[in-house]
C-alpha cells in the first residue's frame, strides 16, 4: 500500500467524517465539563466517568433557545463530528442541546461537598497557621510539570534558607489519587512548616482527582499546614476548600511563602538607602566644615598675609609717591613764584640802576666826566636817596 502524506491522510479523515452517515447527525448524552464562551462560540466537553468528547456551538447567539449551561449539567447534544487537522482533534459541532438536569456524578460531588461542610472540614477555625518565615517546605507535584520551575524560580529570587522536599506524583489519571495520598503521608511525618500541592495548567476535568474524598480526608488530618495551588480560582475543588490556604498557581504559592523574606529584603534595602542618605548628608556637612576651615586657614596663610602686606606697602608707597609728587609740584610752583619775584626785583633794580644821576651842588646835572675836576663836590642821586661825593684823580 502506498504511503500517504500527512495532508492526504488528514484530508481522508475529514472526507470520511463528512460522508459517513455514522458521523453525521450524532446524538450523545453526557455531563458538561470545561464550559467556556470565547469569540462568539461555546466550548465544552461531554464526559462520562473518565471518558470525554469535546463539543463546540458556533455563533451560539444566532441560535434560538440556547439556555445557560454550567459544568455538571447533564445534556443531550445533536450534531456532526468534525476533525481539526491542525490539532488532530475530533469534536462535535452541536446543532441542538437539551438540558436534562444535573448529572449523577455532579450530584455525587455536591453530596460529598455538603457532607464535608457539615463535618466542619472547610471551617476557617480549623485552618492551621503557616509561619511567617517557613524553612522546610514539602512540594507535591509532577516531576514533569512546569509547576516546579515556576515555584522554585519565585523562591530563589529571595534570600532565604528555605529547604524544598519534592515528592513527585501523577496529578491526573487512575494512579494519581493513591500517589498524592502517599506523598501527604510521607511529607507530613517530616514535621515541615508547610506542604504545597500544586500542578501546572489544565482543564477543570483534569483536576477531578483533587475532588477525591480520600485526598480531602488526608489533608484534613495532616499535622502540617497544607497549601493548594492547582489552577482554578472559580469552582474551587474540595482540595482547595479543605486546605489551610488556597492559592491559584505555583508562582502565587511561592510568592506567599517568601513574602516576609521579600519584606526583609525591602526593609534592608530601605535601611541601606537611609544609611546612604545619612552618610551623604554627613559627608556634605563634613565637606562644608572643611571648606569653612580651609577658608579660615586661607585667611591666616603666609601667602595671603604677604599679599596683604605687599598690598599695604604698595598702597603706602603710592601714597608717599603721590605726596612727594604733590610736594614737588608745590615746590616747583613756589620756585616759579620766587623766580617770578626775583625777575621782578631784577627788573626793578635794573630800572633803579638806570635811575642814578650826578648833580653839582647847584643842582646842575653832570653828564660827562670832563665837566668835573679834582676836588669838585657833587651829589649822587639814587632812586632811594642822595649822597655827597668829592672828585679825586679827576
Amino acid at each position: 500500500m502506498k504511503s500517504l502524506s500527512v495532508k492526504q491522510f488528514n484530508q481522508y479523515i475529514k472526507t470520511s467524517f463528512k460522508h459517513d452517515p455514522l458521523f453525521q447527525n450524532v446524538s450523545v448524552k453526557g455531563e458538561i465539563a470545561n464550559y467556556k464562551i470565547s469569540h462568539n462560540h461555546i466550548y465544552f466537553s461531554l464526559k462520562e466517568e473518565n471518558e470525554i468528547i469535546d463539543c463546540v456551538i458556533y455563533y451560539y447567539y444566532e441560535q434560538k433557545d440556547i439556555e445557560d449551561f454550567n459544568n455538571g449539567d447533564e445534556v443531550i447534544v445533536d450534531g456532526n463530528l468534525i476533525y481539526n487537522s491542525f490539532f488532530s482533534k475530533i469534536s462535535i459541532s452541536v446543532n441542538d442541546i437539551e438540558k436534562r438536569g444535573l448529572s449523577e456524578e455532579y450530584l455525587k460531588f455536591l453530596k460529598i461537598k455538603e457532607d464535608f461542610l457539615k463535618k466542619g472540614y472547610f471551617d476557617k477555625d480549623t485552618k492551621k497557621t503557616i509561619c511567617d518565615y517557613p524553612k522546610d517546605i514539602g512540594l507535591i507535584t509532577s516531576d514533569k510539570s512546569a509547576a516546579i520551575v515556576d515555584f522554585l524560580s519565585v523562591i530563589n529570587k529571595e534570600i532565604s534558607d528555605i529547604n524544598i522536599y519534592l515528592y513527585p506524583v501523577k496529578v491526573q489519571g487512575l494512579s494519581a489519587k493513591d500517589e498524592i495520598i502517599n506523598a501527604i503521608n510521607v511529607l507530613d511525618k517530616k514535621n515541615l512548616d508547610a506542604i504545597v500541592i500544586t500542578r501546572g495548567g489544565g482543564s477543570k476535568e483534569d483536576l477531578k482527582v483533587f475532588n477525591e474524598k480520600d485526598i480531602v480526608e488526608e489533608i484534613y488530618k495532616a499535622k502540617s499546614p497544607i497549601i493548594s495551588a492547582i489552577g482554578h480560582k472559580i469552582d474551587l475543588s474540595l482540595t482547595d476548600l479543605v486546605s489551610d490556604l488556597s492559592l491559584q498557581t505555583p508562582t502565587e504559592a511561592g510568592s506567599y511563602l517568601v513574602r516576609n523574606y521579600k519584606k526583609i529584603r525591602q526593609d534592608i534595602n530601605k535601611i541601606f538607602i537611609d544609611i546612604q542618605k545619612t552618610l551623604n548628608r554627613n559627608i556634605e556637612l563634613k565637606e562644608l566644615k572643611l571648606n569653612n576651615l580651609k577658608n579660615s586657614l586661607d585667611s591666616y596663610s603666609l601667602d595671603k598675609l604677604l599679599d596683604e602686606k605687599t598690598k599695604n606697602v604698595n598702597e603706602i608707597f603710592e601714597k608717599i609717591k603721590n605726596n612727594l609728587n604733590l610736594n614737588i609740584e608745590k615746590k616747583e610752583k613756589d620756585l616759579e613764584i620766587i623766580k617770578y619775584k626775583l625777575n621782578s626785583l631784577k627788573s626793578i633794580l635794573d630800572i633803579k640802576k638806570k635811575s642814578i644821576f650826578i648833580k653839582d651842588f647847584d643842582g646842575n646835572f653832570i653828564y660827562s666826566k670832563y665837566s668835573l675836576k679834582n676836588k669838585d663836590k657833587v651829589n649822587i642821586v639814587f632812586s632811594d636817596g642822595e649822597v655827597k661825593a668829592e672828585i679825586y684823580d679827576g
